[in-house]
């Protein structure tokens, strides 16, 4: 559950992004259309503000996955892992959270633009940008990481004793 709760947004965002992107690509291959000036930009810029709220909901559930596991961190801190150590786990997850997530709305998106690109060009094909896909993942990937370490810093630094 805890897991879900930070692969949502970006299987979500990932989903949605690149449907939408490669959605207009693809129609705009179809048609022979060449976007320049503000239409060229203006999907972008609609991606980037679903990307603003992914970070802040990754941000969002990474902090709330780190409260609700206050306990198990004093116990493996109580154990000996050192601070470093429980940061380092903590990141890893966080990859692997966001890895899933981001294959899952992958597969979501080529399924869609897969069904589309047959509806506009008869094949089975679309249209991809790999610098746009790979920039979405590592924004997502990016603020992943940076809610995890920021959301054990007091886990790492607060008072083994639970009632401090």
């Amino acid at each position: 559950r805890r897991a879900m709760s930070a692969a949502s947004p970006v299987m979500l965002t990932v989903a949605l992004a690149c449907t939408f992107l490669f959605a207009v690509a693809t129609s705009d291959a179809a048609a022979g259309v060449v976007r320049t000036g503000p239409s060229a930009w203006v999907a972008p810029m609609l991606v980037g503000s679903a990307v603003v709220y992914t970070v802040i909901a990754v941000v969002n559930a990474m902090a709330m996955t780190m409260a609700e596991r206050t306990e198990e961190i004093r116990l493996l801190r109580a154990l000996g892992t050192k601070p470093r150590q429980l940061t380092r786990m903590v990141c890893w997850e966080t990859l692997t959270v966001t890895c899933a997530g981001t294959l899952l709305g992958t597969g979501i998106a080529a399924a869609s633009l897969t069904a589309l690109g047959k509806a506009a060009t008869g094949q089975p094909s679309f249209a991809y940008s790999v610098p746009q896909y790979a920039g979405l993942v590592l924004v997502c990937a990016v603020s992943g990481l940076a809610g995890a370490v920021a959301s054990t810093r007091k886990a790492r630094r607060g008072s083994l004793r639970p009632d401090d």
